[in-house]
This record gives structure tokens, C-alpha cells and sequence, in this order.
């Protein structure tokens, strides 16, 4: 990411917390203000940057909580992991007597839980949502016996107020990490959010200085006959009644428009004559048609053919937001018997409501495939909705799949947001790389396909949704379910119907054909003998295996193009080629194999690292090391 000029600051409770933090900064090349202050003294910081401009802020639990209460704005947490407290039990795992753990509002994680019940130290949690409660807990504390006690900065303050012993427990590397990358995320989608927002508001007033500004009068009337809808130049036509016109019957108004009956009738009555306000106009009136409903009628005056076009226009854009299927069938480039076989089967399926998987490398033009379908079928007048469960963020990936209620969360949309699934309605939604959907998302999307309803995060009720599922995959789902990788019962439901598209060097001479489209659409000028040279080196790389499929095709034509039109020739240009095949050749090759720990190094300070690479999951750092949690344990214990 190009963080130049971001505005986000992580809010550090102390100055060591601040040095590793800037230290991580400077490593991941990012652009992150880092301040030191706590609670009152973070808020006011904060209120001053925010007179500045948008601010994102960072910080640890009990300062984001206050700074959420006061600003009420969006703070990213920093999390507090099992790993974090690791140095802090080294130091007093031989102690007898109760050790008081101190949070602020914070639940004590089960591993934190068990790695203490493991070495035998008599943990004590105390749990606090302010500075006045936290004296109370830590004075309670030490009469209850507590030899020590960890936390934060707030309750290290009353702990020497009341002569306890106190270790401070730090952040780990890899939490502050985890929020760096959260917040950069987080921060891109609000600008992304804000730059779509200042586009919808500037076709909202365009659209407005249309209807304004339009030599044409434009009305619009409702289901019930009163007037709904109408611009300036309407506004003077319909005196000498008295405005407002809003909601009130049009016959009151205007009562030879003749607008009831197209109500009533539900059929368009275009290029009409007729006297309005002593003038003679021509007028079309147009019924609004809903599920084959008549749900009102918009009437134009004067010249009615720019303002349709326009208006059309500006409603698509509005309305349809992209989710449009651009790719048929018949877009498919190839004659070989692999991709005629697979574009027939692409064809029967459309007809069908079943889901359809899509198996192929990368590159192959899996959603190609999946646009064509769903322009041969009967819901090709709906929204396509492609979504790459890869590309999606972890953490957002559940809103934005199912959408999120009104006040679900701090910073979420007022009256909340539809989710990819509502917005596919009526249409067709396409996963991509659905083999790499996260396992802990897979439950929520198998009740989608069999409940046909989706909840919204936040909200408890249901939202039916008609939608058919394409997925694509360039991944053995069948070993991912061996694996205990992917669903076996959501595998069933999507593999109903499946589509292996071949890789092109699978493909005959197909890539030809698709290199000869793809030239005549980026070359910079239509030369007759630079596409005969650009032929004879497309024939020239016929036994290349084009591990990148059509996608390193497209790239190697453009290349070609440029190279032909900067004068290089035949043999050059193919040399060039073949040398960068080579360098990606090599750097494909496969790496030797780590180097396994061995069992005798699996000291504390081994397993200790293990877990601070993993936040504190012991099951992952067990793995990582190639033993069992079991033994991480027993390793622990010793």
C-alpha cells in the first residue's frame, strides 16, 4: 500500500510500547504516527488531530474503549494474546502464593488459563472498566493475598499506591502487527467508502440538474394518482395552482393529463397532443412497472427523446453499481474439443438453477466462464456478483458477505448495509478461489445455499434471497476435504454440477486464435506485416506450457506489440522472451526443505518463541514445531 499522506496514529500507553512500535513502522515501510498518552490524556490528543482531518486511531483496550465512549469514532485494537504474558509467568513460575491478573473489561484467554494451570501458578483475574474501579480491584487484590500482580499501565499505578509487587505486560511484536494491518485495511475502505460516496452524491446532482435544467417538463405521479415527482420547469407549467404539488392528486392540479388512465390501463401513450396552460405540447406518458405492476406514471413535455437517454443512463449507474455480467459464451475464443466440450456444458447449465463448480488453473478464464452462464440463463436480466474469497479481508469478510445491521458496530453505515448476497438478488453470485474460503465462514455460506436467507451481522432476522452460486477453484477441493480443509457437506452442495476448463497447453493451437484477438485489440496501429511477425513468433512459442494459462498470454501479446512497434525484431523479441521464461522458470523451482527442530531443543525458550509467533495458540505452535499439543505441554511443564 502507498500510505503517503494517511492519517492514522497508534496511541502507545507507554514509550516502550511507542519505540516498538515505530521500529515495526519503519521495517513494514509504512507512514503511522506513534504518541505516547493513556486515557484522558489520548482522548484530548486525539480530539486535537481530529481538527486536523479524518484520523484513524490505534491503541490497547481500556484507551480505545474511552476514546470509542468520548469521540465515538473507530479505534483499531490492539489485542491482548496469551503470548504477551510469557515473559511476565517465566519470571514467576516458581511462585506459591496467588498472582493477581488485572484487565480492563478483558476476559482471560483460555490458553492464558491453561498454560498457568500447567505450572502451577494460583491465578487471580480482576477485570475493571475505569480508573475508580481499578483502585477497588487492586486494593481488593492485595487483601486478598495476591503476591504479584500483571497488567497494564492503569492498575501498575494503583498497584504501587498499594505496595504490590507489579509486572507491566507489554503488547507482543505480533499483536501490534496484527493491528498495523487491520487498521491500514480498515483504513483504505473508508477512504474507498468516502471517495464512492462523494461519486454517488455528484450523480445524485447531476441527475437533479437534469430534471432541473432540462428544457422538457418532467411529473411523476404514484400508485394512488398524487403527484410524486417534479422538476423546475414543471413547477412553472402546473400555475396557476398554488405549490407545494407533492402528494397532492394530479386531476386537482392538472386535470387533462390523462395520467389516471395510464394508471389504470398500465399501457404508454407516446408522441400525445394535447393543450396544457393554452399550449399546444407533446407529451409522452410512461407507466412505472414493478413485478409487472403498474406502481405510477412519469409524464414528459417538449423534447422527451435526450432526457430518456439521459435519465436511463444515470439510473443504471445508480442503480446497477457494476454488478454487471460483460462476458458470453460466444466471447470464448478456442476450437479445440476441450474448450468446445466445456462451453456446450456451460450452455446446458444455464438453463439450470443447480450451483455449478468451476475447476482450472490460474488464468484459465474461470469467471469468464461463470459470466457466460449467467448470461445464457434465465437471470441474465439480474446482478452478477463476483467475490474472490481470497482478496477479501479476514476480518471483513462476514460483513461484507451477509451485510451488517443498523448500529452493529462502532463506525457502522446508519441503517446498516446490504451484504453481497442481498445485493445478488434476482442474479447470480460468483466465489472465486472458493477453495481458499476461510473454514470458520464455510457453516454461514452452506445455510445460505440450503436456507436461501442470509442474517445480517448484528440483526436476528432473516433476509430470503434468490440467488444461484457459481464457484471456481484452481485447488483439489476433494483433498482439501481429506484434510479437514473445506466442508464435506458444503463440497456436495456446490460440486451439483461441475465444469473442468483445460489449460492451454492443453488447448491445441487455440492460444493462436486468442493471441490474434487479443493483438488486433492492442495494437497501436493495424500493420499487416507486424501481425505477420507477430504471427510467426506466437508459432515460434508453441511447445511453451504458458503455466500462467490466457491471463500470461494477454501479457506476453502486449509485450510483443510494444517490442514490434519500438523496432525490434523477430529473433530479438523471441530471445527477450525465452530469457524471461527462464529467470520465472528458475524462480518457480522449489526450495529445500526447512530444517526440522529437533527434540532436544525444545527448551523454554524454543517453546516460548513458538508462541509468540502464533499469538499464543498452542495447537499452531505445537504444529509448527512437528509435535503434539500433548507434548508442547508436558515440554512446558518441565
Amino acid at each position: 500500500m502507498d500510505s503517503e499522506g494517511t492519517k492514522i496514529c497508534l496511541i502507545a500507553p507507554t514509550e516502550n510500547l511507542a519505540v516498538r512500535a515505530r521500529a515495526l513502522i519503519a521495517r513494514q515501510g509504512l507512514q503511522v504516527r506513534v504518541e505516547v498518552a493513556e486515557l484522558e490524556n489520548a482522548v484530548a490528543l486525539a480530539r486535537t488531530l481530529l481538527k486536523q482531518g479524518d484520523w484513524l486511531f490505534i491503541s490497547r483496550r481500556g484507551t480505545r474503549d474511552l476514546l470509542r465512549k468520548k469521540l465515538r469514532i473507530d479505534v483499531v485494537n490492539i489485542p491482548s494474546e496469551a503470548s504477551d504474558y510469557i515473559q511476565a509467568i517465566q519470571r514467576l513460575r516458581d511462585e506459591t502464593r496467588p498472582i493477581a491478573f488485572f484487565s480492563f473489561e478483558e476476559e482471560i484467554s483460555n490458553e492464558l488459563r491453561t498454560i498457568c494451570y500447567l505450572l502451577h501458578l494460583k491465578m487471580q483475574h480482576y477485570s475493571f472498566k475505569d480508573s475508580t474501579e481499578c483502585r477497588r480491584v487492586v486494593k481488593q487484590a492485595v487483601h486478598d493475598g495476591a503476591a504479584w500482580g500483571l497488567g497494564g499501565v492503569v492498575s501498575e499505578h494503583y498497584a504501587d499506591l498499594f505496595h504490590l509487587p507489579y509486572i507491566r505486560v507489554e503488547s507482543s511484536d505480533a499483536a501490534i502487527l496484527h493491528a498495523l494491518e487491520n487498521a491500514q485495511q480498515l483504513y483504505l475502505n473508508k477512504q474507498e467508502n468516502a471517495r464512492k460516496q462523494e461519486q454517488l452524491r455528484i450523480r445524485l446532482e447531476r441527475y437533479q440538474n437534469i430534471l432541473d435544467y432540462t428544457h422538457d417538463a418532467i411529473i411523476a405521479i404514484d400508485e394512488e394518482g398524487k403527484i410524486s415527482t417534479t422538476n423546475q420547469i414543471a413547477n412553472e407549467l402546473l400555475r396557476p395552482a398554488r405549490p407545494p404539488f407533492t402528494g397532492r392528486p394530479i386531476e386537482e392540479v392538472l386535470p387533462n393529463t390523462h395520467l389516471t388512465n395510464v394508471l389504470r390501463t398500465g399501457k404508454s401513450e407516446i408522441g400525445q397532443m394535447m393543450q396544457l396552460q393554452g399550449s399546444l405540447v407533446s407529451t409522452n406518458r410512461v407507466p412505472i412497472l414493478v413485478d409487472g405492476q403498474v406502481k405510477g406514471v412519469v409524464a414528459t413535455f417538449q423534447d422527451i427523446k435526450t432526457l430518456q437517454s439521459t435519465e436511463r443512463d444515470i439510473r443504471v449507474k445508480l442503480h446497477e453499481k457494476g454488478l454487471v455480467a460483460k462476458y458470453h459464451l460466444s466471447d470464448i475464443l478456442g476450437n479445440s474439443p476441450g474448450i468446445a466440450k466445456a462451453r456446450k456444458l456451460a450452455r446446458d447449465f444455464a438453463s439450470s438453477q443447480f450451483t455449478v463448480m468451476i475447476y482450472g488453473e490460474t488464468g484459465t478464464g474461470k469467471e469468464m466462464f461463470a459470466q457466460g452462464i449467467h448470461n445464457a440463463s434465465p437471470r441474465k436480466n439480474g446482478p452478477f456478483v463476483a467475490v474472490n474469497c481470497t482478496a477479501l479481508n479476514r476480518d471483513l469478510l462476514e460483513s461484507e458477505l451477509f451485510g451488517y445491521a443498523d448500529s452493529s458496530f462502532t463506525g457502522a453505515r446508519k441503517g446498516g448495509k446490504a451484504g453481497l448476497f442481498e445485493m445478488a438478488h434476482g442474479g447470480t453470485v460468483f466465489l472465486d478461489e472458493i477453495g481458499d474460503l476461510p473454514l470458520e465462514f464455510q457453516a454461514p455460506l452452506l445455510r445460505v445455499l440450503q436456507e436461501k436467507e442470509v442474517r445480517r451481522v448484528g440483526d436476528d432476522r432473516v433476509i430470503p434471497v434468490d440467488i444461484r452460486v457459481i464457484a471456481a477453484t484452481n485447488r483439489n477441493l476433494l483433498r482439501l476435504v481429506e484434510e479437514e480443509k473445506f466442508r464435506r457437506d458444503l463440497y456436495y452442495r456446490l460440486n451439483v454440477l461441475s465444469l473442468t476448463i483445460l489449460p492451454l497447453r492443453q488447448r491445441e493451437n487455440d492460444y493462436l486464435k486468442i493471441a490474434r484477438t487479443i493483438y488486433r485489440q492492442v495494437a497501436l496501429q493495424q500493420d499487416p506485416e507486424k501481425e505477420k511477425s507477430f504471427l510467426r513468433i506466437m508459432r515460434a512459442c508453441k511447445t511453451y506450457p504458458w503455466p500462467g494459462n490466457v491471463r500470461e498470454l494477454t501479457n506476453v501479446v502486449e509485450r510483443i506489440s510494444l517490442l514490434l512497434s519500438c523496432g525490434q525484431t523477430e529473433g530479438e523479441i523471441f530471445q527477450i522472451l525465452q530469457a524471461d521464461w527462464e529467470v520465472q522458470r528458475k524462480a518457480a523451482a522449489p526450495a529445500e526443505d526447512p530444517v526440522p527442530i529437533q527434540r532436544g531443543e525444545l527448551d523454554l525458550p524454543a517453546l516460548q518463541e513458538a508462541l509468540e509467533r502464533n499469538r499464543g495458540n498452542v495447537s499452531q505452535a505445537a504444529r509448527e514445531l512437528g509435535i503434539s499439543r500433548s507434548t508442547f505441554y508436558r515440554h512446558l511443564k518441565q
